[in-house]
């Protein structure tokens, strides 16, 4: 939860109908505080995510790719052994170039390497580079996305095309003199919670230590000009006077576009979170993602992976031998996979 959690009973409606401009501030507030624990619950699944991952899904992943060297190793082999006709040779060579590059494209090893150029009759990189042009242009094609774009950006376009977020209500941030009169503001109203929390002036031990939690909350919102803490701190203060009281007109319209641009900066937070997120664990850009379904989404990876490596010892012992490796030829064939 973040410092500053805003308690929603302090600004929630007043008896009396709100003006419309402090409608808006209200709504500004509760979004802010759903964007708030968005932030937080990304900090917060980090650790858990980052522990199943390494101990369970980073090792069937390693123990695939071992499996799937093993099954290429093979059919390498297959190609030297005499019995294959022509067009099951064919076959084979086509599945260990296809298979090669592949786990080339995953991590490098020399001895795939080697491999790839002596069944493909060609570099790797040169087949990789085409298929990364292709990639790009398919991706590009299918959802209007340059592939190169920062990932925030990717995120952001997704979102937009998936009926997502989209975006702050404004995010042109406050001219300087608009600025200067909400670093004012922020200035005047730090300076009375000041006045009314200071701790040397409060002879109870406890009310001084609470004083002093409020305080350092104060200070910490003034030296990074927030101002919603500050307001939430003056309603904590008086729960009893009204939301608005002792601000004009004017002053609430000023303080609703301080708290868009907060907001947008908020909002910029949480997506470089994801993206941070998602670069850490290599989880593609269009996959739908959140701090609630991240841990589901992992488990059911760590399931598929699961059932991978079964089904990899499976067909690794389907073609051991050459009959076998005919026989699993034959039901490829017959089921259009070659």
């Amino acid at each position: 939860m973040s410092e500053f959690q805003m308690p929603l009973a302090g600004f929630g409606p007043d008896p009396t109908p709100l003006p419309k401009g402090h409608k808006a501030f209200d709504r500004l507030v509760k979004k802010i505080q759903e964007t708030r624990e968005s932030l937080d619950a990304w900090a917060a699944v980090l650790a858990p995510y980052q522990k199943k991952f390494t101990n369970e899904l980073v090792p069937l992943r390693a123990t695939c790719r071992t499996l799937r060297i093993g099954f290429v190793r093979r059919l390498d082999e297959a190609l030297d052994e005499k019995g294959l006709t022509q067009a099951e040779r064919r076959g084979v060579q086509m599945l260990v170039v296809e298979l090669t590059a592949s786990l080339l494209g995953e991590g490098d090893d020399p001895a795939l390497r080697a491999l790839y150029k002596r069944r493909a009759r060609g570099d790797y990189e040169d087949h990789a580079a085409e298929a990364r042009k292709a990639a790009a242009a398919a991706f590009e094609e299918a959802y209007g996305i340059d592939p190169e774009a920062p990932i925030e950006e990717i995120l952001r376009e997704a979102a937009e095309r998936l009926g997502g977020d989209q975006g702050p209500p404004a995010r042109n941030a406050p001219s300087a003199a608009e600025h200067r009169r909400i670093r004012e503001s922020i200035r005047t109203l730090y300076r009375k919670l000041a006045s009314a929390l200071h701790p040397d002036r409060e002879p109870d031990p406890d009310k001084r230590d609470h004083k002093t939690t409020l305080m350092q909350r104060a200070n910490h919102a003034y030296e990074n000009d927030r101002l919603l803490p500050l307001l939430e701190l003056r309603r904590e203060i008086d729960p009893g006077q009204g939301a608005w009281a002792g601000e004009d007109e004017q002053a609430v319209k000023l303080y609703t576009k301080a708290l868009r641009h907060e907001l947008a900066a908020l909002e910029d937070e949480v997506m470089i979170a994801e993206a941070d997120f998602r670069m850490r664990f290599a989880i593609d850009p269009l996959v739908s993602l959140t701090p609630r379904n991240a841990l589901k989404t992992l488990a059911t990876e760590i399931k598929e992976a699961r059932a991978m490596a079964g089904s990899l010892e499976t067909e690794l012992a389907d073609i051991a031998d050459l009959a076998s490796l005919k026989r699993w030829l034959r039901v490829l064939r017959d089921e259009g996979l070659s």
